[in-house]
């Protein structure tokens, strides 16, 4: 019986179909069957107490509901949606007129209004829902305007009258229960998929960080494996440096693993991480300090590796060239929020930056950086400050 109801409401659900359009088919078939059970029971209710004014109505909306659907399959929830709420409001026009206001057939637009919103209050679907609403009104003037003028109004007995109005107001509010019961439960189900999507992707995702920060390890270990094999020291250099460089673009990777959240990571941390790696390389060159003056600032993937690149060219930098002998190294580095952008800078108390050499900015260091700052669209800047200064602003 379960499967069978399931396989019914799962009709005309497309498997390109996304998670919030998957329930709103559900729901708009969901609906479809209750008001097919709401109809049978009302041209049974017709028929045994010898209403039959309104039976022409009921079968005709009876043998609508079931192409609706029909659209869902063949066409989509659109179609399907616009067939559903303006036949029902189109047949509510009769059904009122000839009732009577005191038959309370008009609180069949609350149920109908509820999964109307329900199912289109998407911004997807905001103009169709729009466009439905503005229909329903108007079929709601027309039925004022006709309980006004009396159309249609087949003046019933007293006993009739009671009994329709008995009949309207049991059936329009376990309608809306019913209604509103379908709406929580395939919102329910809605959200648990989309949870179980989300987890699997951040599963996936968290494997595949895993999985490059590891391919780079590799790489950073045969770099050091070459590098202790290699007999010039300009090939150890260079390949310390590539070494640095694939270390910088790898621990984004190991953060963003290791935290709880997969889309950033904390570059205070970070770069706290990665100077430290670049010291131990260095730090048997001579005395040095690292000044720290850092806020908390989450930054997603695409910025961090080039930011972490900049820093690294930078630090190796100032190890290479900043240090003078009998003066001991200082480093200062500065991430702040600052006017709705971030500032990075990064300062060493060695000599400077020679005129030349700001000028050119021939090496592959210098050039690197530049290409990196206009990677994140980030306006930076060198300048002599009792030794050699960066600012990044991105």
């Amino acid at each position: 019986m379960k499967n069978s109801i399931n396989r019914l409401v799962n009709f005309g659900v497309k498997a390109t179909y996304l998670p919030w359009e998957i329930y709103l088919t559900r729901k708009l078939n969901a609906i479809v069957f209750l008001s097919i059970l709401n109809m049978i029971f009302g041209i049974s209710f017709f028929i045994s107490t010898g209403y039959t004014t309104f039976l022409t109505e009921c079968i005709l909306s009876l043998v609508i509901l079931p192409f609706i659907p029909l659209f869902n399959y063949f066409k989509n929830y659109v179609w399907a949606s616009y067939l559903f709420f303006c036949s029902a409001f189109l047949f509510f026009i009769p059904f009122n007129l000839k009732m009577g206001l005191e038959s309370y057939m008009i609180l069949f637009y609350f149920p109908v209004i509820i999964s109307l919103v329900q199912l289109l209050g998407r911004k997807e679907t905001w103009k169709h829902l729009l466009i439905i609403s503005v229909f329903c009104f108007l079929t709601i003037i027309v039925i004022a305007v006709g309980y006004k003028d009396g159309c249609w109004d087949l003046n019933l007995s007293e006993t009739i009258s009671s009994n329709l109005s008995i009949f309207n107001i049991i059936v329009s509010f376990s309608s809306t229960i019913a209604f509103a019961l379908i709406m929580v439960i395939e919102s329910i189900a809605q959200d648990t998929l989309i949870k179980k999507m989300l987890h699997e992707k951040e599963i996936l995702l968290a494997e595949v960080f895993h999985r490059v920060k590891n391919n780079m390890n590799i790489v950073t270990s045969l770099l050091n494996l070459k590098k202790i094999t290699s007999q010039s020291q300009e090939t150890k250099d260079a390949l310390e440096e590539c070494r640095n460089r694939v270390f910088s673009m790898a621990l984004v990777h190991q953060n963003i693993f290791n935290n709880d959240s997969l889309i950033g990571l904390n570059f205070k941390n970070y770069i706290v991480n990665l100077v430290d790696e670049i010291t131990n390389s260095f730090g048997s060159k001579g005395s040095y300090e690292i000044n720290y003056d850092l806020e908390e600032i989450q930054l997603d993937l695409s910025t961090s590796i080039p930011c972490g690149l900049i820093i690294n060219e930078l630090i190796t930098n100032s190890f290479k060239y900043a240090q003078v002998p009998g003066k001991k190294l200082i480093i200062s580095i500065l991430l702040k929020k600052e006017n709705g952008k971030i500032l990075l800078i990064v300062q060493d108390n060695g000599p400077g930056i020679s005129a030349n050499f700001m000028t050119e900015k021939n090496t592959l260091g210098m050039e690197l950086i530049e290409s990196l700052s206009d990677q994140i669209n980030g306006k930076s800047q060198f300048k002599n400050n009792d030794g050699a200064t960066f600012e990044l602003i991105f």
